[in-house]
């Protein structure tokens, strides 16, 4: 039984780890097709300039950034066309079509200074790598999370800094699915478990406090199953897009049969403490006809011998 209730635990965390995984896992797609523009606008610019390239660099970057930190609720752009006006960076809602965020993004921060002052953008907001020997003095200018250092480094190996970014994404995908895994494993164990032991202590059969203690042991296993089991799964899209839809259809009947296993326990515990209790009840019954009968026959021996 406890056999079952594991595997219908893992399937269960799995089905409903990847149902509500999805907004963690288009961000970790956006950033692939972010981190794949970037390795082609570094491979177009390959001859240009140190300053054009690292711009360019930051642009890439610091959406893929702004996109791990705001998860896939928000879809970050970065346009092809780089206008006079137009933002480098667009944080997009998936639930509306209109930008919430529009953003211009600069190199260093003397520009930036100059681009805030003059309101030549507007509202949009303006940003610059951290860690600069000068720091921007115009309140309206934002400091990115990305460094300058970070931006060399993109610009000079694009391929291992998309490859890094990736991996973060992949690894947010994986946490976020481990962790309602855990949530939906403890849960259902800690409901399974407490039936069985709660019931246990009714029929007289454990004290409280040794049932408290294998709830709290029962638990704790449900969530690393719960948790395992969910991250696992997660990250087979993470490293293995392709298999997304596959997945997406696996997910479902898990999550279904999973939780039909769990019902089907709950109906064994229950099953079972009734069976119990009757027997017991039996039993006493048994007990005292026993003790009645025995004691008449007594009285009737005596009598005769008397």
């Amino acid at each position: 039984m406890e056999s079952n209730e594991k595997s219908a635990n893992s399937q269960f965390s799995v089905g409903v780890g990847f149902q509500t995984n999805g907004d963690v896992r288009f961000g970790s797609q956006n950033i692939r097709d972010i981190s794949s523009k970037f390795k082609a606008k570094m491979s177009r610019t390959a001859n240009s300039s140190t300053p054009s390239r690292e711009g360019f660099a930051f642009e890439y970057l610091d959406a893929m950034d702004q996109q791990i930190n705001l998860g896939g609720k928000y879809k970050i752009e970065v346009p092809s066309v780089n206008g006079k006006n137009s933002p480098d960076i667009q944080i997009k809602s998936r639930t509306s079509s209109k930008a919430v965020q529009e953003q211009q993004l600069k190199l260093n921060s003397r520009p930036a200074d100059n681009a805030a002052k003059s309101g030549a953008y507007g509202k949009q907001e303006i940003r610059t790598p951290k860690g600069q020997t000068r720091k921007p003095t115009n309140s309206k200018v934002k400091e990115s999370n990305v460094s300058t250092s970070e931006v060399s480094q993109g610009a000079k190996s694009p391929n291992r800094t998309a490859s890094d970014y990736q991996l973060k994404a992949a690894m947010a995908e994986i946490s976020n699915a481990a962790a309602i895994g855990a949530i939906t494993g403890a849960i259902a164990a800690a409901l399974i478990s407490g039936l069985e032991h709660f019931l246990a202590v009714e029929r007289g059969e454990i004290e409280m406090d040794q049932a408290i203690a294998a709830v709290f042991l029962n638990t704790i296993e449900g969530t690393v199953v719960g948790a395992v089991s969910s991250g696992a799964f997660a990250a087979i899209p993470a490293f293995i897009p392709a298999l997304i839809p596959v997945l997406s259809v696996i997910s479902v009947p898990l999550l279904a049969f999973g939780a039909f296993q769990l019902a089907n326990q709950v109906g064994q515990i229950l099953d079972h403490h009734a069976f119990n209790k009757r027997n017991a009840l039996l039993e006493r019954v048994f007990r005292q006809d026993a003790q009645f009968f025995g004691s008449f026959d007594k009285q009737v021996m005596e009598y005769l011998g008397g």
